[in-house]
């Protein structure tokens, strides 16, 4: 979208949030100000558009879960505002930490094969909007309807339809912010078959065969590298060089997961915070064990630590345990963080998942060993 008309449009749909803001606050004076004081129902206003704003973002990620569910996909991790649900290593983990730039939620599902991804895909992303929808009509016409509704709906209801006027508006809208494309900007690029939506849907392939059990390393390599050159700050070019990455190590290319590794390393600007922990971990990981580089290892060290101590995930666990062992040569915490890494990879479901962190896994005890 032009720069000009998404300011534009963004411009409109701050006014028109905040015209509807006053108009809630007006409507619940007027018609209520008679049975309570006003201190306590300028409280109750704001405390309900706090919770109604939450259940409408909640219930715009729910559209996406339900509609990937129905298309073969399954559940990974859903972010609304300040928490976080993930599937970790077979289990479910609620986190809360700070709010990226832009991002007041985000939903990730997985497909469990690779059949009609596209399609299915499409409908998954199809589904935030449509709830989004829902709600901001149920909020409108409960709002519309103020002279008869209990005081309790109105304060629980009417109160979100700002929010979910500025939720449904702003995601139908092709807007990109932190390089992550609203609902409406991946509907366009699917809808029009642009490359950067195609390499998406072949990105879901790749994790729909690691689902059935395939490594990086069997799958097609033409999912991987079959497709139109993308430019370097594209999103989906980002998370194909971070596969393209794991194929390199599940097959052994040493010198080609060094190149990619470096090639994430120098694309960190453009890297959405989204992401950037998980990608980063990757690249540290790729910084111990392969190029040996211990000063820039312990930079980037200093930069995840949290992250890695905060995560503990069969990544996490994994680049730990070569960390101690390549950079601070310590034996016994490489052990305990590969023992914790063993114990999350016979919990992950992801099956080809599985099999690709046991062979690095492997290759990281059988380095252990030979350590004096």
């Amino acid at each position: 979208m032009n720069r000009f008309i998404e300011k534009t449009f963004r411009v409109v749909d701050l006014v028109l949030s905040f015209v509807l803001a006053c108009t809630v606050v007006y409507l619940g004076f007027v018609w209520y100000w008679q049975s309570y004081n006003a201190v306590v129902l300028a409280i109750l206003l704001v405390l309900g558009g706090i919770f109604s704003s939450f259940v409408c973002k909640t219930f715009h990620e729910l559209g996406h879960i339900l509609f990937g569910l129905c298309c073969g996909f399954r559940f990974n991790s859903v972010r609304i505002g300040f928490m976080n649900i993930a599937r970790r290593d077979g289990k479910l983990r609620v986190s809360f930490s700070a709010l990226p730039e832009s991002i007041a939620g985000a939903t990730e599902m997985l497909p469990k094969h690779a059949n009609n991804l596209y399609s299915g895909f499409l409908a998954t992303v199809s589904g935030g909007l449509v709830f989004s929808f829902l709600i901001l009509v149920a909020c409108a016409v409960t709002l519309s309807l103020f002279r008869i509704v209990p005081f309790a709906a109105y304060i629980l209801v009417c109160t979100g339809l700002p929010y979910a006027f500025h939720l449904f508006f702003y995601n139908v809208l092709p807007f990109n912010d932190d390089n992550l494309d609203t609902d409406g900007g991946m509907l366009r690029g699917l809808i029009k078959k642009e490359a950067s939506y195609l390499t998406a849907v072949n990105i879901l392939a790749i994790e729909g065969y690691l689902y059935q059990g395939q490594t990086p390393a069997q799958i097609d390599k033409e999912l991987y590298f079959g497709l139109p050159q993308l430019p370097e700050d594209d999103v989906n070019f980002i998370i194909l060089t971070s596969y393209r990455l794991m194929y390199y190590l599940d097959s052994g290319d040493v010198d080609s997961a060094i190149k990619a590794s470096d090639r994430l390393e120098g694309l960190t600007e453009y890297i959405p915070k989204f992401y950037s922990n998980e990608i980063m971990t990757d690249v540290l990981f790729c910084t111990c064990s392969l190029k040996g580089d211990e000063a820039a290892a312990r930079e980037l060290y200093k930069q995840l630590k949290q992250y890695l101590f905060g995560e503990k995930t069969l990544q996490t666990y994994r680049t730990c345990a070569a960390y101690e062992l390549y950079v601070n040569r310590d034996k016994m915490a490489a052990l305990h963080a590969l023992s914790d890494a063993q114990k999350c990879a016979e919990e992950c479901d992801i099956e080809g998942l599985r099999k690709f962190e046991r062979k690095l896994i492997s290759c990281l005890r059988a380095d252990i060993d030979q350590l004096q």
